[in-house]
């Protein structure tokens, strides 16, 4: 009987074990779930209050920062800081980007004979060569190139070439001119990202240094007077000077979706001679636009890559459930009549399109050669059923034998794309302005 006792005491207390491993291992396996420990691996990244580009910038994290995610919505991040702060970012961005927003960083060059160059390129002219541990001030990220400040002159250098340095070396002296680094920057009450914000400042502003906190923040002047704080990656000791570019939103965190229209067993409109298919031009058309969009480090999807069918219904579908800030479509026009209609036209539907319509219409009736027709109000279905901003793009007159001479050349792919860069730079622009006044 005392045997007998003894195993089932054994037995459940091998039960009761059993219960609180798998209790601790379903525990830890939900706190994996809902939360992560992260390591940021973009030179720097904007910390937004919502989950959208054009939210307002809290805080900046930096490569090898430790971030806590906790919760993911279309396609963003919810982290918490070390310092407890918390915000969204972009999914794409946070582990390996290779684009990020204007900042200004200390680092030390970790290879030797590392060469400054003019531009983002290896084929690039090279300024200067720089000495391994040699410090210098990253501003920029965009396409695994870092724009750095080193002794008056900027360049670029590769990512994988920088430490970002977690102390500064710099320190300010006091009523020391101070410039603003960032697009996005509010006077501070006090050292805290959760305190009451003041002013905002622009891009270049000049402040006065006062003092600075232990950790990190900047308490500063402004021209009229107004005493506040900012964090030490918002400011420059160098004078901004006014033929430098003024940075526009962070591009990397805009996410732009392409849709060439048509393909697979749809092959649109034709040339008059049967030679060339609208399927055919539109995607080589958006491919270009897509190269000069990633080229300024934009987030680019596409509802097809290659000659392939999406039904109407699915692009829509595909643009509504995807984090695009903008929706832009290609297509290329045909009259009733062989060569009896010229020219490019855009058009929206909803009023969310209407601001981006005008912004690439002016912009391509500014670049392209055939005459603009203007952009108006049209009920596609690829427009009608889509929840983000979104036009349609008539490029040309296929079925016009002078508007496909253009329509067939490359050349004229890319000032398309030049065109819808420059139009979207200005669309993007304006809807930031608006919401850094609100």
């Amino acid at each position: 009987m005392k045997n007998t006792n003894s195993i089932n005491r054994t037995i459940k207390m091998f039960i009761i074990n059993i219960l609180v491993v798998a209790l601790v291992f379903i525990g830890f396996n939900y706190m994996r779930g809902n939360s992560q420990i992260a390591t940021v691996g973009t030179t720097a990244l904007n910390v937004r209050e919502k989950p959208d580009a054009y939210s307002s910038v809290i805080t900046q994290v930096h490569k090898e920062d430790k971030v806590t995610i906790t919760d993911e919505k279309n396609d963003w991040y919810k982290i918490q800081t070390a310092d407890k702060t918390v915000g969204w970012v972009p999914n794409w961005l946070l582990f390996d980007g290779t684009s990020g927003p204007y900042t200004n960083l200390t680092a030390s060059v970790a290879k030797r004979n590392t060469e400054l160059k003019k531009d983002n390129s290896e084929s690039s002219e090279v300024i200067k060569t720089l000495k391994k541990n040699e410090h210098v001030n990253a501003t920029l990220e965009l396409n695994g190139w870092v724009r750095v400040y080193s002794d008056g002159k900027y360049g670029w250098v590769p990512s994988d070439s920088l430490i970002i340095q977690k102390n500064r070396d710099n320190k300010y002296k006091e009523n020391q001119v101070l410039h603003v680094a960032t697009t996005s920057a509010y006077l501070m009450s006090n050292n805290s990202t959760s305190s009451n914000k003041g002013d905002f400042l622009k891009y270049g502003a000049t402040l006065t240094y006062l003092s600075e906190t232990e950790d990190g923040w900047m308490k500063v002047k402004t021209k009229d007077g107004k005493t506040g704080f900012l964090n030490s990656w918002q400011v420059t000791s160098r004078k901004i000077s006014s033929k430098e570019e003024k940075p526009g939103i962070p591009m990397p965190e805009f996410t732009v979706m392409l849709d060439p229209g048509h393909g697979g067993d749809d092959p649109g409109a034709q040339t008059n001679d049967g030679e060339t298919l609208e399927k055919e031009v539109t995607l080589k058309t958006a491919l270009a636009v897509r190269k000069e969009l990633q080229s300024h480090g934009f987030n680019v999807l596409m509802t097809r890559d290659t000659d392939k069918f999406v039904s109407l219904t699915d692009i829509g579908k595909i643009s509504s459930s995807s984090q695009a800030n903008a929706f832009i479509s290609f297509h290329y026009d045909s009259s009733a009549q062989a060569n009896t209609a010229s020219g490019t036209t855009t058009f929206y539907r909803k009023d969310s399109g209407k601001p981006l319509a005008q912004a690439i219409n002016d912009s391509i009736a500014n670049i392209l050669p055939l005459e603009n027709r203007g952009f108006g109000n049209q009920d596609y279905q690829v427009l009608r059923e889509n929840s983000k901003p979104a036009v349609l793009l008539e490029l040309g007159y296929i079925n016009n034998d002078y508007d496909a001479a253009y329509i067939k050349n490359k050349n004229y792919h890319q000032k398309v794309a030049d065109s819808v860069y420059d139009g979207l730079m200005v669309y993007i622009e304006e809807k930031s302005s608006k919401g850094a006044e609100n």
